[in-house]
């Protein structure tokens, strides 16, 4: 799925033949707790792996999510590996298929031969615990050899790294030990994503890299006004160190008013299964009026795109991690959907290069260890 020298007839067409790169799906959950195989349809999810061919994703950063609230801290770093181990037994069963991947030569080479490429992201630096700085360290080395290519340096929660924005912390910025996290990091070739970190660890973190930096799943705040999204400063910012934001799908990320909405969604109790929870969870957001347009993912895109540059914006979709999406874009299926309102808007194929995958593979290799 790589351009060549015939110039496609249709965003159809230049979709199927671009390289699309999506940098956050939580499908890895439902993957390693749910039991579900998705090499078969899975209707509760977003993203399966044919709803990802029949969307021309070529590469999928899956998500090692480990959440607080199910596990004991001690727990952390061991269930972190049982999902990358979840993730590898899929792709030794469907070789031809899906591949774990570390390198954006390995994304062209799986591209070319028409199987999926899956990348790991680790969300939330809590990942590293138990254990002191040191073994925490440890535990980034060993998750950066098992092939984890970046690492959110918080998730909602605040850690030993930084102040997250979804709690108390949101005034924290970066410790001593998150200073130590992200030159290591560097060192690796491990990308700092800067989803999820409070206000002031983005400041000192931004700083503190020598190397481009993802968002790998916030939209623009000047747009809708939460937390999770980049400032028109921040934007700026990740422009000026080389990096690039990819923006997030879900409808709360989109608009204000269905944020407002969503949030007593999170606050109403979902009991059963986890499987049970995240239906529960779908089938209220499915309730919410109005659903959020199209239209309204593209205004984020578009206006990254103008504060920060068409090299600094990406697709971070958050897939199995949100319970609503735009209309038209309701599962991985739908990108070309998205490929072809980007076009009416007026971006060139140049920029739809850069914005469906181009951009994360610079980033990529940028951070890849030398």
């Amino acid at each position: 799925m790589l351009l060549g020298a015939t110039p496609p007839t249709s965003s159809d067409e230049f979709h199927k033949q671009a390289l699309v790169i999506d940098t956050h799906a939580d499908t890895t959950q439902a993957i390693t707790y749910f039991g579900l195989d998705v090499t078969r349809p899975q209707p509760d999810l977003q993203l399966d792996i044919g709803k990802a061919a029949a969307g021309g994703l070529d590469a999928q950063f899956f998500s090692i999510f480990v959440f607080p609230k199910r596990f004991k801290p001690a727990e952390f770093y061991a269930e972190s590996l049982r999902q990358i181990d979840a993730l590898e037994r899929l792709a030794k069963a469907n070789p031809s298929r899906i591949r774990v991947t570390r390198t954006a030569a390995e994304v062209r080479a799986n591209a070319g031969a028409h199987v999926m490429s899956a990348l790991l992201g680790v969300e939330g630096g809590h990942a590293l615990w138990p254990g002191d700085p040191a073994a925490q360290l440890e535990h980034l080395r060993a998750l950066a050899g098992r092939g984890a290519r970046y690492m959110t340096l918080t998730w909602s929660t605040s850690n030993d790294i930084g102040g997250s924005s979804g709690d108390d912390g949101d005034i924290r910025g970066l410790t001593p030990f998150g200073q130590q996290v992200i030159k290591e990091m560097n060192h690796l070739g491990m990308i700092v994503d800067l989803s999820h970190v409070s206000d002031a660890t983005f400041w000192d973190a931004i700083r503190a890299t020598e190397r481009p930096v993802l968002a790998s799943h916030s939209s623009a705040r000047a747009l809708t006004n939460i937390p999770r999204n980049m400032t028109d400063a921040m934007l700026k910012a990740v422009a000026k160190n080389g990096g690039a934001v990819c923006v997030n799908f879900g409808s709360a990320f989109l608009d204000d008013a269905f944020a407002a909405q969503e949030h007593l969604i999170w606050a109403k109790p979902h009991p059963g299964t986890p499987l049970e929870i995240w239906r529960g969870l779908r089938a209220d957001a499915a309730k919410i009026t109005p659903q959020v347009p199209l239209a309204r993912l593209v205004d984020h895109i578009a206006y990254i795109a103008k504060v920060a540059g068409v090299d600094h914006v990406c697709l971070g979709s958050d897939f199995d991690g949100v319970p609503a999406t735009p209309v038209g874009m309701e599962d991985v299926s739908k990108l070309p959907a998205l490929t072809a309102a980007l076009q009416a808007r007026g971006f060139s194929p140049a920029d739809l290069e850069k914005i469906l995958g181009g951009n994360v593979l610079r980033v990529l290799e940028a951070n890849e260890r030398r």
